[in-house]
């Protein structure tokens, strides 16, 4: 019976308590009845039991890695691409109360931007000097909206690729 009671008390801690502590490597955005309140930095916050709930947020840089990419180039190339997004949390309100799920998010605009200067270059253009930049830039103004900071996109790999198309272009027929 006792052991039941302090399962129920250590699972409803979060909802029950009157503060909450955070951590010098993260905000607490503080929702009043599920609607946005407020953000806390670190250190003791109060907070009202059963009102508010404090959802942790980690602002350190972090980095994510991509999938491959299967490319075509300006000169119809096949290639794979890797990258790496560094990144931190700079708003941590829109991080959390505009996207579902935020780390898809980045990784989906990353490899488009990718995609998109991949196509403006030829082979050799790509393999000598990376459009780490461009990409950068173009992913930075798409995702500053939802809270993310991003510091860098590098390539890690970027080779041509055997390419077998299954598929034929709409109209024709393989078989002939």
């Amino acid at each position: 019976m006792f052991g039941r009671l302090i399962e129920l008390l250590a699972g409803g801690w979060d909802y029950i308590a009157p503060f909450v502590v955070v951590d010098a490597y993260e905000y607490a955005v503080i929702l009043r009845f599920g609607r946005y309140h407020r953000t806390n930095e670190p250190g003791f916050c109060w907070k009202i039991p059963l009102a508010e709930r404090a959802i942790g947020v980690n602002s350190c840089t972090t980095t994510l890695r991509l999938a491959p990419q299967s490319l075509t180039t300006k000169d119809e190339a096949a290639v794979v691409v890797s990258a790496i997004v560094k990144y931190k949390i700079a708003d941590p309100r829109p991080y959390v109360i505009e996207v579902w799920d935020q780390i898809d998010v980045l990784a989906d605009v990353t490899m488009g931007a990718i995609a998109r200067q991949v196509r403006l270059l030829n082979a050799t253009e790509l393999f000598s000097d990376p459009p780490e930049k461009p990409v950068a830039a173009a992913v930075r103004r798409q995702v500053a909206r939802y809270g993310f900071e991003v510091e860098a996109v590098t390539f890690t790999d970027a080779a041509r690729a055997k390419s077998l198309r299954l598929v034929a272009p709409h109209g024709k027929d393989l078989a002939n």
